[in-house]
């Protein structure tokens, strides 16, 4: 039994000769003497113990706990009735009651190694962490002095131990077990090892301990993928986190950095929102170590600068390994939330834009600025709305206010904007190569982020290169990005409009073309594709005749 320290229990008998001066004689010698005295109450006392354990393994948790009670009614000291009640309570969460048959175990037993074992675990449970420790080493020093009696139930105390260990996070004593006991460990054992040797910083060892997990298939590939995941931390000189079987926060950061190195789109997406929401001192550490990999790509070393300097740690130069050039770079801290009043009054101020009130939401975001003088957002929809105006001076001035702050994402989309409105398409498509649309954390923004490339490559670089261009950001975005169907209908109504326009082009160009032959070459085209049914056609009525047979069906050649 796994969980929050929980145990099954095998066997827990000893033999006298090996106890002296122990509570555990006094308790044989009455349960010797009751079974001899009562034998059928002792066989009751028995059959209610094994239903117990039969319901206890069927998940019958109520039923068990009731046969349990029931052995115990018949005789109070009974030993394995009550590690299983201590089992029991333990799975019900209730650690006080549960700690009480311990304590009621080590009356009859104080070196009951079962007992001692969930002892500790529940100690721990109820935050008395000395005393769970104290328990913990007599749980210890107990299984080796009872240590060779039965092997059965010594194989299952170590793993007992082990889990144990674990649960208190004594990584020290688990790590001697495992360098002296390694080959009688279970798989479950080895892995909460293997963890333990990690956290001690011994990390080929810990590769070692997982790679030799085997039998359990599905804890075998658990295995396999953290050792990936460390193999990549010892290559990149990221520092592992702390490993603990009982606690996933370890496990969450080991992934997240871990998926921005291997992990698909969404993934790296989620990855990111975990560092920006953890700014602990590990995951600072950490970022800072991905801004320096070959490995991370170059939209998400910014976003992880950019996570970086919302929290004060870029003020001095950090290093960025960016576009194969390692440079280093400071950033200061820009604001990024508004007081309540500006939020409402910027919130406000947005819908006078989508109401088509242009001037009064330009009188509120000036408030806003003066406010809050490096809020960036403000002076994006300032510029935007001033677009909207044909007022080209006062958008590029925000645009210029909004760079001296900070040149993020939102501003670059913004200044691509500009130079579409002003007819300037090779600068616009600088500002838009700039960035990666997956550092745009709108939805709305990267809609228009995507749109806006494509138009502007469309008027470009022509319709070929607009549509792999598409293709690419619908590989990055499609399963991820809200609402992409209607995204992906604009973009078709834009493809199809323009292979309209060229369509309607090509038919003048051909008709031009047709009409400077002279009749017998428009005959030879004919029979070279042997088309019937010239012989009787004026020159007017053989170009119609190649433009059906010939160019509408896609043959045209010349």
């Amino acid at each position: 039994m796994g969980g929050k320290g929980v145990f099954t229990m095998k066997r827990n008998q000893t033999k006298k000769n090996k106890i002296k001066k122990s509570p555990l004689i006094g308790t044989q010698e009455r349960l010797s003497s009751f079974q001899k005295k009562s034998p059928h109450k002792f066989r009751q006392v028995f059959e209610y113990h094994q239903h117990g354990q039969r319901k206890l393994t069927e998940g019958n948790v109520g039923e068990a706990k009731g046969s349990f009670e029931n052995a115990l009614s018949i005789y109070p000291e009974y030993i394995p009735a009550q590690n299983y009640l201590a089992v029991i309570y333990g799975m019900l969460g209730n650690f006080k009651e549960a700690f009480q048959f311990v304590k009621k175990v080590i009356k009859l037993d104080d070196r009951n190694v079962f007992a001692l074992i969930q002892g500790a675990i529940f100690l721990f449970r109820l935050q008395r962490g000395k005393e769970a420790e104290s328990y913990a080493q007599t749980a210890l020093a107990s299984y080796q002095e009872r240590e060779g009696i039965d092997p059965y139930h010594d194989y299952d105390m170590l793993q007992k131990l082990v889990e144990m260990f674990s649960v208190l996070r004594l990584d020290k004593e688990i790590c001697e077990l495992y360098t002296k006991r390694k080959q009688q460990l279970s798989a479950i054992s080895l892995y909460r090892s293997a963890l333990a040797i990690s956290n001690e910083k011994n990390y080929e060892e810990a590769l070692l301990a997982l790679r030799s997990i085997k039998g359990d298939q599905a804890l075998a590939e658990k295995s396999t993928y953290l050792a990936q995941s460390i193999e990549l931390f010892m290559e990149e000189s990221i520092r592992v986190p702390l490993l603990f079987a009982e606690e996933d926060s370890g496990f969450e950061q080991l992934m997240a950095v871990y998926r921005l190195f291997v992990g698909e789109e969404k993934q790296k997406q989620v990855s990111l929102d975990y560092l920006n929401s953890h700014s602990d001192k590990w995951t600072v550490e950490s970022s800072k170590k991905l801004l320096v990999s070959s490995r991370i790509e170059d939209w998400l070393k910014k976003a992880i600068l950019s996570n970086l300097a919302d929290i004060g740690e870029t003020e001095k130069p950090v290093t960025v390994l960016l576009g194969g050039v390692m440079q280093e770079i400071s950033l200061t801290p820009i604001e990024l939330t508004l007081d309540e009043e500006m939020s409402d009054l910027f919130r406000i101020a947005k819908e006078n834009v989508i109401e088509g009130n242009i001037q009064e939401a330009i009188e509120k975001f000036t408030t806003i600025e003066q406010s809050s003088p490096t809020y960036v957002p403000v002076y994006v929809e300032l510029a935007n709305s001033y677009l909207v105006l044909n007022q080209f001076d006062d958008a590029k001035r925000n645009l210029d206010k909004a760079l001296e702050i900070a040149p993020i994402t939102i501003v670059l989309l913004a200044l691509s904007k500009y130079y579409v409105a002003v007819a300037e398409y090779q600068k616009s498509f600088d500002q838009l190569t700039r960035f990666d649309t997956r550092e745009l954390e709108n939805n709305s923004d990267v809609h228009e982020a995507i749109e806006l490339k494509t138009r502007v490559t469309l008027e470009l670089f022509g319709l070929e290169k607009a549509k792999e261009l598409f293709e690419l950001e619908k590989q990055k975005f499609q399963l991820v990005l809200n609402d992409w169907d209607s995204l992906q209908n604009r973009i078709d109504e834009l493809f199809s409009s323009q292979e309209l326009v060229a369509e309607t082009r090509n038919k003048e160009d051909i008709n031009e073309h047709l009409e400077k032959l002279k009749k017998d070459e428009l005959v030879a085209i004919v029979k070279e594709y042997n088309i019937r049914g010239y012989s009787k056609l004026n020159k007017s009525g053989l170009i119609e005749l190649i433009k059906t047979h010939i160019y509408d069906k896609g043959l045209w050649n010349k």
